[in-house]
């Protein structure tokens, strides 16, 4: 079964401190294992980056303070990750990358049937990526410490949801890069 990696919302509004809804330090932690994973990636699947992608008067704003609003540098993904031009891009205004895009189409027309995630946070807009990626019939496993939370809490009950909910595989860095 051919796989994606999709690395969910590496953006600068929530990896870096100055961004408009800074995840917190826990998240700049997973930086170096993000990249490794996309640059190993890159050699056996193909890459595809979210980017919560939004409208300056969202409704979601009512939830949540503004952030990567369209066109904005927080919007774009960390510089600590390179993006390639085969890499595919995929803008959402919704916690799901699923949800309103061409996702699902695209993994399709490729022939994928395994998705790897890894991004931020694992709580929101991972584990709803996750749902419904195996609502569509994806085997989903994610890459556990290329994720990260608010706090631990929000972390493990993520983790756990995904694997008991929607039977994702929860692994590690180095096991992703052992099936690569």
């Amino acid at each position: 079964m051919k796989s994606a990696l999709v690395v969910v919302d590496m953006q600068k509004d929530f990896c870096y401190p100055d961004g408009k809804l800074f995840g917190g330090e826990r998240v700049t932690e997973i930086f170096e294992n993000v990249a490794d994973a996309v640059n190993s990636a890159r050699e056996k699947m193909p890459v595809i980056f979210t980017q919560d992608y939004h409208r300056r008067d969202d409704p979601e704003f009512k939830i949540w303070p503004e952030h990567c609003v369209a066109g904005t540098e927080g919007a774009e993904i960390i510089d600590e990750i390179e993006v390639k031009e085969e890499d595919y891009i995929i803008k959402k205004r919704r916690y799901s990358a699923f949800f309103g895009t061409d996702l699902d189409l695209t993994l399709r027309e490729l022939g994928i049937g395994g998705l790897y995630l890894a991004g931020v946070l694992t709580n929101i807009c991972v584990l709803h990526t996750a749902g419904d990626a195996a609502l569509r019939g994806y085997d989903v496993t994610v890459i556990k410490d290329c994720t990260e939370a608010l706090s631990d809490y929000d972390y493990e009950y993520a983790l756990k949801h995904m694997e008991n909910i929607f039977s994702a595989r929860i692994i590690t860095l180095n096991g992703f890069l052992q099936e690569l």
